[in-house]
């Protein structure tokens, strides 16, 4: 029996048992550190020649160098379904109460590193083009700390293709983002949290029979964008370089008699 029909057994059964623990979604995913998409497509057997389901630019922003990522707070824009949007996303350690009712959450998996991700999208089209984010991404990025949204700069826009695939019966997304040379790989598989460990031992060892390249630092394509881009991963020093020019310019505006 294949892994996927024991495992929908199992789930039926945790259904009737624990409904709320099983309706959580978790995604999985794989950094791959291979030298492009086509590579990793033959790797996995797939028609190399084939070009991607969908492509679509796709656009990060933070200050420079990043201080939100550093705290788990993250804004795109990008383009779905032929939908501009703009998406606020806060990364947690654990799952908290500590969210509005209107923003959707998912537990996301990179290596050994469970993530409670929260996200609000708002569509860009019609937009009057006076912001990218409406009042409800607003107050709910600000509800885990104050933002400078003047401060805020494009990253991109960065080409993001996506292929779909079939991998031990589950179904697939893999992911690319081309900046400057490199290839940003992801693969995610989208299952419960009770499939969780088990599709993900799974997966991986399938990934590795097949010869792909996993990153020795299973991270997120965006905090793989900015270390491509040049910036080192420093909490610390950045957090501490931006609250000093905050401070630097509340003084000068307090000069000038602005506050």
């Amino acid at each position: 029996m294949k892994l996927h029909a024991v495992l929908a057994v199992f789930l039926i059964l945790a259904v009737s048992l624990t409904p709320a623990e099983v309706s959580d979604e978790i995604h999985l995913q794989w950094s791959i550190c291979d030298p492009n998409p086509q590579v990793v497509l033959q790797k996995l057997g797939e028609d190399v020649r084939s070009g991607p389901k969908k492509q679509s630019p796709i656009t990060y922003f933070d200050t420079n160098p990043p201080v939100y990522l550093q705290q788990g707070r993250m804004f795109r824009t990008k383009t779905s379904h032929n939908e501009d949007l703009s998406l606020v996303k806060v990364r947690f350690a654990e799952k908290t109460s500590d969210i509005p009712d209107t923003v959707n959450c998912v537990w996301d998996r990179y290596g050994d590193q469970t993530f409670f991700t929260c996200e609000k999208r708002s569509s860009l089209d019609g937009d009057d083009g006076m912001s990218l984010w409406n009042e409800e991404q607003v107050r709910f990025a600000e509800r885990y700390g104050d933002i400078v949204w003047e401060e805020l700069v494009a990253f991109g826009p960065f080409l993001n293709a996506k292929w779909k695939l079939h991998l031990e019966g589950f179904r697939a997304v893999f992911d690319d983002v081309v900046v400057k040379s490199h290839h940003l790989m992801e693969i995610e598989i989208r299952v419960s949290t009770f499939e969780g460990d088990g599709v993900y031992h799974v997966v991986t060892k399938y990934l590795r029979e097949h010869g792909l390249e996993l990153c020795d630092d299973q991270e997120s394509k965006t905090f793989r964008l900015f270390q491509v881009l040049g910036y080192r991963n420093e909490p610390a020093l950045v957090l501490a370089s931006h609250d000093l020019r905050r401070k630097v310019k509340a003084l000068d505006l307090a000069a000038v008699g602005v506050v």
